[in-house]
């Protein structure tokens, strides 16, 4: 998808999320649904900045808020830096989180949807949606892990 049709599609999810649009709005928006890295709010800043968008840190800040208490957006983890990072949330799905370089990636399957099933009955909650992380290591940290112990 081009910046311009990415720029609709964030347009129109704001629209469907009752949220106001603002270029800001659908700029952070465009940039969190193509992106793959689950950024920070000091790199959406800076990849704003670098592609001349007239942009504070305060107003990415509030944005991501925003996008947070309407369920749009989720914070996934702290990295290691202590920044928060965040994902465009519109397809749930949970997250690998590699606890050694801080990689994050999503696994899209539903075998999660009986856990909350099986939660709500046992506990009587009305569940809203949930979120997972699985923590591990990544295929690359595994490598370099071997690599060390294969030396001694």
């Amino acid at each position: 998808m081009r910046d311009s049709e990415m720029l609709v599609a964030a347009a129109q999810k704001l629209k469907d999320y009752e949220i106001k649009s603002t270029p800001q709005r659908q700029v952070i928006l465009a940039y969190l649904m193509k992106s793959k890295v689950h950024p920070s709010i000091e790199t959406i800043y800076k990849y704003l900045k670098k592609n001349d968008f007239n942009v504070s840190l305060a107003t990415v800040y509030n944005t991501l808020q925003l996008f947070e208490q309407k369920k749009l957006v989720i914070e996934v983890a702290v990295d290691k830096t202590g920044h928060m990072r965040y994902d465009y949330f519109d397809n749930p799905h949970y997250h690998m989180i590699c606890v050694n370089c801080g990689k994050i990636e999503d696994v899209f399957d539903d075998a999660y949807r009986q856990f909350e099933k099986t939660a709500a009955l046992d506990t009587g909650y009305k569940v809203f949606g949930s979120q997972y992380e699985v923590l591990g290591l990544c295929p690359a940290c595994q490598r370099k892990e071997d690599k060390i112990s294969n030396r001694n």
